[in-house]
């Protein structure tokens, strides 16, 4: 059950739910391999700074994805509360 899971802190969307399609896949491969070349390629610290850049790129994204998390549940939420309102809802005596 979704309130136990919420309870025991179980949910994890932002951990659990990864794209299983093949140009998600293809496109971690491809970071992978221009990572590398660029290992090969630049001095150890210029290679941190990258890491360090990459890993920032990803907090963005992480705050971006969650932003719309939060954005699209609220309107999943005003949704449901427009239809238990709406007219066409029917009511319980």
């Amino acid at each position: 059950m979704i309130l136990e899971a919420l309870f025991n802190g179980e949910l994890y969307p932002s951990e659990n739910v990864v794209p299983k399609s093949d140009k998600f896949r293809q496109a971690g491969a491809e970071i992978s391999e221009t990572m590398r070349f660029f290992e090969e390629k630049l001095s150890k610290e210029d290679y941190e700074r990258l890491e360090r850049m990459m890993d920032r790129n990803a907090d963005e994204g992480n705050m971006t994805s969650e932003t719309q998390f939060k954005y699209g549940f609220t309107m999943g939420v005003l949704l449901m509360c427009e239809i238990f309102h709406s007219p066409f809802f029917p009511k319980a005596e």
